[in-house]
């Protein structure tokens, strides 16, 4: 697995941007803290730092926070109340975007902060909801507000998402993070639109674990927040819920990110809990690509202990293989070699799904001349990126053999020899894989 860190208040120097990016390919930034004209400047001394390095910004979507400066104090059985653009004087706790629509199958409760404080529901109208709380509890700012069971409208969330890619700008971006995407239709407007980008989608409430099929397949990347999406289906539901997700990510060849409180035991713990610990082999064995790190790294001043604690048990950590299906004769002898590394020559990256869909363990070396191509193989836990200059299909072999010896040391550190996968193209206006043993002591 690989981690993807939050870039926050914490993390935000030169010298911590350096020191993470010595460990990631790939960190996240999160628009739903910090104001727009903050996060412009951190990915500009991003990419000053390390113009290779990844960003995903994640965008938050149509779910309405909680507006508040500071940390607000709830007793036990307090009637509150929470509004969209309602007067000040009606004493409402303000929130940042409108509640959904009312659903017919609306819960009786809805909760705060991905489903840490819990309200019995009163009262749910257009611009207001009113809630009882269940216990003690304070509200930090910015929290989001979680019903069961909502529907979020589609074209406003499209529009948010436009909204936030156009003022950061596209050409700085290398992924963003979709919110409560409950079907395809945003996800294939926004990559006819910004093409460059890749399109991490998350599964986060009941409809789109419905379509969580045509998510996947038209998506780059899938993201299980776990805390957004145990609020909307219940605590109970979870487990199936996530294992249904990454089956299917899986199924499409899709990189799958698990997020949300995997290490915040940590924050004032040298070791994390137990919990935390299974949680992450649990993640291993359901094959998640990386694991991201929230608060932990965003806010925490304990993040370089953290990422290094985290790091080092990756790093340690036995790859765990499930069960592969039945493929066609030439990705089944790929499946099959497992000794070895594979040295992959891509354009589009239209042969990553083809072989990661396998769950495979090998080190994968992926050569490219396309930047969306070399930022989706970073979403990849065993995958290592070459970004070279642009394929010469007149004399392929000659130019195979120049790039693989370019990168002779890192490719063979394990072993003598790899397998190159590659196109060969017998005749005009046909291509074929093909698949050649290839030793060190060639190059």
């Amino acid at each position: 697995m690989k981690i993807l860190p939050t870039i926050g208040p914490a993390t935000k120097s030169k010298d911590s941007i350096k020191y993470i990016s010595k460990i990631c390919s790939i960190v996240r930034l999160n628009t739903s803290h910090n104001k727009i004209e903050w996060h412009k400047q951190i990915i500009k001394t991003i990419k000053n730092i390390n113009k290779n390095i990844d960003i995903l910004v994640d965008i938050p979507g149509v779910k309405p926070r909680t507006n508040n400066l500071t940390d607000i104090h709830i007793k036990k059985n307090q009637v509150v109340k929470f509004g969209y653009n309602l007067k000040k004087s009606l004493n409402v706790i303000n929130l940042t975007k409108k509640l959904p629509k009312k659903n017919k199958n609306v819960s009786k409760f809805f909760t705060i902060d991905d489903g840490k404080i819990k309200f019995k529901l009163l009262s749910y109208k257009k611009n207001i909801i009113i809630g009882r709380a269940y216990e003690d509890c304070i509200i930090k700012p910015r929290k989001g507000v979680n019903i069961p069971n909502s529907l979020y409208d589609d074209n406003s969330q499209i529009k948010i998402y436009e909204n936030y890619i156009n003022q950061l700008s596209e050409k700085n971006l290398d992924a963003v993070g979709l919110s409560f995407i409950q079907n395809k239709n945003a996800i294939i407007k926004l990559k006819k639109k910004f093409k460059k980008l890749l399109m991490v989608s998350k599964v986060e409430n009941t409809e789109g674990l419905n379509n969580v099929e045509e998510i996947c397949k038209h998506s780059d990347a899938i993201m299980i927040d776990r805390g957004d999406l145990s609020a909307e289906i219940g605590e109970r539901n979870l487990y199936e819920a996530i294992i249904k997700i990454s089956e299917t990510a899986k199924k499409f060849g899709k990189p799958l990110i698990m997020a949300t409180e995997n290490l915040e035991s940590m924050f004032q713990n040298k070791e994390p809990s137990k919990n935390d610990i299974i949680s992450l082999e649990f993640s291993n064995q359901i094959n998640s690509d990386i694991i991201m790190l929230s608060e932990e790294t965003a806010i925490s001043n304990r993040w370089k202990e953290i990422l290094n604690w985290l790091n080092t048990f990756i790093k340690n950590k036995k790859k765990i293989s499930k069960k592969r299906n039945n493929e066609d004769l030439f990705w089944k002898k790929v499946e099959n070699i497992k000794d070895h590394s594979l040295v992959v020559f891509t354009k589009k990256g239209l042969m990553l799904d083809k072989i990661f869909n396998k769950n495979i363990k090998n080190d994968v070396f992926v050569f490219t001349d396309t930047i969306k191509t070399k930022t989706l193989s970073n979403f990849y836990k065993n995958a290592k990126c070459f970004l070279i200059d642009r394929f010469d299909n007149k004399n392929i072999s000659k130019f195979y053999f120049k790039n693989i010896k370019k990168y002779k040391k890192i490719i063979f550190q394990k072993s003598n020899n790899v397998f190159l996968i590659s196109i060969s193209f017998p005749k005009k206006g046909s291509k074929a894989n093909s698949l050649s043993l290839i030793n060190k002591n060639d190059f």
